[in-house]
């Protein structure tokens, strides 16, 4: 450990005012200090607190987060609000661990800190679908941000992990649906000529299930996967949460669960259907679009009224085996939305990054939503993009059903 310290303190002298290599620090040691700080809340070491503690220090160094070209906002310390303009990952990562160091201590200052960074990396990009850059895996950080925030109360951003999740938390990942136009990228080019190192057959099967580095999805990269797999984790995790006989539903998603189960036809209806099992209490969010006063409530076949608090409908005495069911109309709407060009490869970015005051490229996109669900966009985020140009079955009125068997774990990760 004290080898470790060392060798990312001796870092500080090498960075001093060099973009790339801030850039670089946080995209990689950056998650070390929130690994020590959970390690330290999980065995009691207060070694890796100590250790954790010397390197949020250091990460938090003003220069590390103001615009450090000077053009951040008019009258606003963006030093003291995590804002910064550099590597998208590197910074999201390194406010994870900052968020687990201010969680260990309780340290209010380093929880607000992380809000306001937070608050600051959803303006690029599109938030709306979590779009924020090229790559599968920066939508999945962010989703773990937005849900470990929510869970400690520094704020309640579950409408932006639904939002993410429904779009492009999903939507960059590699699916069966893809591979014809995976086949159509390689049409007409010769093929690659074997290598040690280099596994070229049976690809297109390997990257199932995984994230694409493209905005045109037509890379594969293993950060994406990892990361883009763990926003699925994240969302599924913050879905619904139990704790001493209450269950507290955030997000209107699928999921088997020992307390309850969720049944979930949004976006196509909007119904949801909880099947208790040993819950006594259940508190479920509503999406922020769904209005109150058409939303219906039945236990059973009896309907009851609805109690709210915030966007929470309680139903309390609830028994094993109660059924209860929501309904609410789905709203359409389209919404007009500019973007700024977002990179299509890191050294782009570092080009976008580095333009001192030029205003990059925008582009206006016609968004057409179905509660949450982007289900049309024009023009697409990037020419020759599939992405979101295969959504129209979300339009049927009608949720398609099928079979299957869901897998229950009584397992609480702590993360």
């Amino acid at each position: 450990m004290l080898l470790l310290r060392d060798r990312l303190l001796e870092v500080q002298d090498q960075v001093r005012d060099r973009g790339a290599d801030r850039q670089n620090l946080f995209n990689h040691p950056g998650h070390i200090p929130g690994a020590l700080a959970t390690s330290y809340l999980l065995t009691g070491n207060e070694r890796a607190l100590r250790l954790s503690g010397q390197l949020v220090r250091f990460c938090t160094k003003p220069k590390f987060w103001a615009d450090w070209k000077g053009a951040d906002y008019p009258i606003v310390n963006g030093a003291e609000h995590a804002h910064w303009q550099g590597h998208w990952h590197g910074h999201i990562n390194t406010l994870r661990a900052v968020l687990e160091y201010g969680l260990a201590t309780n340290d209010v200052r380093l929880k607000e800190f992380v809000r306001d960074g937070y608050e600051w990396a959803r303006q690029k990009g599109m938030a709306r679908i979590g779009y924020f850059d090229h790559q599968g895996c920066g939508c999945g950080r962010m989703i773990g941000l937005a849900v470990k925030l929510s869970y400690h109360g520094i704020g309640d951003y579950w409408e932006d992990v639904d939002q993410y999740i429904r779009n492009h938390g999903t939507e960059m990942q590699f699916v069966p649906e893809d591979k014809d136009f995976l086949r159509s990228l390689s049409k007409g080019r010769p093929a690659p000529t074997p290598s040690p190192g280099e596994i070229t057959d049976d690809v297109l099967d390997r990257v199932m299930g995984g994230f694409s580095g493209q905005t045109d999805k037509s890379g594969f990269f293993i950060c994406c996967s990892t990361h883009g797999n763990m926003g699925l984790f994240y969302a599924w995790d913050g879905t619904l949460r139990w704790d001493k006989g209450t269950v507290r539903v955030n997000l209107l998603l699928n999921r088997a669960s020992p307390w309850l189960d969720i049944d979930s036809y949004l976006p196509h209806e909007g119904k949801v259907v909880l099947r208790n099992k040993s819950a006594r209490e259940a508190f479920v969010r509503l999406p922020l679009w769904a209005d109150r006063k058409a939303v219906r409530c039945r236990l059973g076949d009896r309907e009851i009224p609805s109690v709210w608090f915030g966007n929470y409908l309680r139903v309390s005495a609830l028994q094993p085996q109660d059924v209860l069911t929501l309904t609410f109309p789905v709203v359409e709407r389209t919404e007009r939305w500019t973007i700024p060009r977002v990179a299509e490869s890191a050294a782009e970015g570092e080009k976008l990054y580095d333009m001192a005051g030029r205003a990059p490229e925008q582009h206006v996109h016609t968004c057409r939503f179905k509660g949450n669900t982007l289900v049309e966009i024009a023009p697409p985020l990037m020419a020759g993009s599939p992405l979101y140009q295969g959504r129209q079955g979300f339009l049927s009125n009608e949720a398609p059903m099928r079979k299957v068997t869901r897998f229950t774990s009584a397992l609480t990760l702590h993360w």
